[in-house]
């Protein structure tokens, strides 16, 4: 009876994580990133992962319980978002799409949380303990931040009027030591992704700076010798950087790198690259990895479906003729991996053009699990 208080979501909202500010520019104390796990009633585990920024906080958490007379396999509940706020010590927490579901809890000394859990007001409360743990098969982070701008004078203008640049970035750096195999690819990955060049990251406060840098120079390079400046909206610039964690445990951990950028014009671009990390062969994880060969058809096609049905286009009707870019759906290596299945991620004018937006398709693992090898690295879920 205690499982029908939950409800099931595939939805996995991206989770910007705020957790060391390297400018004297504004004080962030009480952002975090923190993964917990812990008991949720008497016969339920529970992981939650929060991030925290001036008392705002959102993240996500999923419950799973042993089979029956099986206690080496878990059922593992969906994936379920919420939100609140902390005041002082004490923490309330809602689901996003059911507010008066509630975690109310005070934090302890050992960076752990203890509280009651209720559907609505009028239900029993439910006690839950959780503590900060990056043991069973999770990685730890540090977060660097770096927010500034630039202000255009504008003669016998308002400065608040005035073009301007802002820039904010944030800079998730797994706690890995350096040489490690992992450590050095996912450096690569992320300045590959970041600043077109493939690198190790020895300081990622240096990193930041030289991002800000690189930006504002090519702002006065850009707005230099113009003598008009009062179109203010085409001299405005800004860029973003976020990463964001999607799953992080059983030796997977999945992070999400987002940049955006607008220098004038109608429209700003995004851009989502995804890396899924094995922790047990410090690799980033690719398709093969985990789908046995000659399955990717079967793959692309159950893909194909879901994108005609999101889309409302027949199977009968061919896909460039309805607006995309392409004639036949295939897996992209742009995936996650979180608790619920595999998300596959197209950016804008991968598939479709900007007006359409970004495809994201979620493919919950009971429909792909006979597609895996044998040897996947999937462990929650049965081989």
């Amino acid at each position: 009876m205690f499982l029908n208080k939950f409800r099931n979501y595939f939805f996995l909202i991206p989770l910007t994580i705020l957790c060391f500010h390297i400018t004297a520019q504004e004080n962030i104390s009480g952002s975090f990133y923190k993964h917990f796990t812990g008991n949720l009633d008497t016969t339920m585990k529970i992981t939650m992962d929060l991030f925290s920024q001036n008392g705002k906080v959102s993240g996500f958490y999923y419950y799973y319980f042993p089979e029956p007379d099986n206690e080496d396999f878990y059922h593992y509940g969906k994936t379920i978002p919420i939100q609140g706020n902390i005041y002082d010590n004490y923490i309330v927490l809602n689901e996003y799409s059911n507010l008066e579901s509630s975690f109310k809890g005070t934090f302890d000394s050992e960076n752990g949380i203890t509280g009651v859990w209720e559907k609505e007001k009028k239900d029993e409360s439910i006690p839950f303990d959780i503590s900060e743990n990056y043991e069973n098969g999770s990685l730890s982070f540090t977060c660097y931040t770096k927010f500034d701008q630039r202000v255009l004078s504008v003669e016998g203008g308002n400065e608040n009027e005035s073009p301007k640049a802002k820039i904010n970035l944030y800079l998730l750096h797994p706690n890995l030591t350096k040489g490690n195999p992992l450590k050095d690819t996912l450096d690569r990955i992320i300045t590959q992704f970041l600043i077109n060049k493939s690198e190790l990251i020895n300081s990622p406060e240096l990193l930041l700076e030289n991002i800000t840098f690189d930006f504002f120079d090519s702002y006065y390079k850009a707005t230099e010798g113009i003598e008009d400046l009062s179109s203010t909206a085409s001299f405005n610039w800004g860029k973003n950087i976020t990463m964001d964690i999607c799953h992080n445990e059983n030796n997977i951990v999945s992070i999400k790198v987002e940049k955006y950028a607008f220098t004038g014009g109608a429209h700003g671009i995004s851009m989502t690259e995804f890396v899924v990390c094995d922790l047990n062969l410090r690799k980033r994880l690719e398709l093969n990895d985990i789908f046995k060969e000659g399955a990717r058809e079967n793959l692309d096609a159950l893909l194909d479906k879901k994108l005609r049905r999101l889309n409302g286009i027949t199977p009968e009707e061919k896909l460039n003729e309805a607006g995309f870019f392409v004639d036949k759906m295939e897996a992209t290596e742009n995936f996650y991996i979180n608790k619920d299945g595999i998300g596959f991620f197209y950016n804008i004018y991968h598939i479709a053009p900007y007006s359409s937006g970004t495809t994201e398709l979620l493919v919950p693992f009971r429909e792909i699990k006979d597609l895996f090898r044998s040897d996947h690295p999937i462990s929650w879920i049965r081989k």
